[in-house]
């Protein structure tokens, strides 16, 4: 459940959000996974970071997973920031997943209002980068490429403006 669905006003949401980022440096935001009856589909849970950017000028991060998981991934992200460890877009990097590669790709903007709300607390302007986080199926194959479990490309929507990788070459800068 939403802060603001257990009855927290907006301004208690945000007062508290600005209070996690000045004491850790960021703070998480999960959002719950639902069913949109309207349009016949899932949209997964996800966690996302806010306070990086403004901290550390690096890109906050987005993981949709479920929601144990994802937490773990953003703040194993977070603690690699914080420690000066930087990501580039479109790279496989180890480390988060146990035997298996992420890599990072920039969420367009036009997403943000859908996906990052809580990001303009501290955002008011909607100027601030962030990194979706992504990984292969058990077969190692990343979500776009074909031959992908339907499953982990259902679950795994890539939020660039264009919907597909754009930074990601394979064999080249990606894994």
């Amino acid at each position: 459940m939403c802060d603001m669905c257990g009855g927290a006003s907006v301004e208690d949401v945000r007062r508290q959000l600005m209070s996690r980022v000045a004491e850790h440096d960021f703070s998480m935001v999960a959002v719950q996974g639902e069913h949109d009856p309207q349009q016949g589909r899932n949209h997964p849970g996800f966690v996302y970071s806010v306070g990086l950017w403004c901290m550390h000028r690096a890109p906050e991060v987005l993981v949709i997973a479920p929601r144990a998981l994802a937490a773990e991934l953003v703040q194993c992200y977070a603690e690699r920031i914080i420690a000066g460890e930087t990501f580039e877009p479109g790279v496989g990097y180890d480390g988060f997943f146990d035997g298996y590669p992420v890599m990072f790709e920039f969420v367009g903007p036009r997403h943000y209002p859908e996906w990052l709300a809580s990001g303009f607390f501290l955002y008011p302007d909607g100027e601030f980068p962030v990194l979706q986080m992504l990984w292969p199926d058990e077969d190692r194959v990343w979500p776009w490429q074909n031959g992908a479990d339907p499953r982990v490309k259902a679950r795994q929507p890539v939020l660039t403006d264009s919907g597909v990788p754009e930074t990601w070459m394979s064999g080249v800068t990606g894994p």
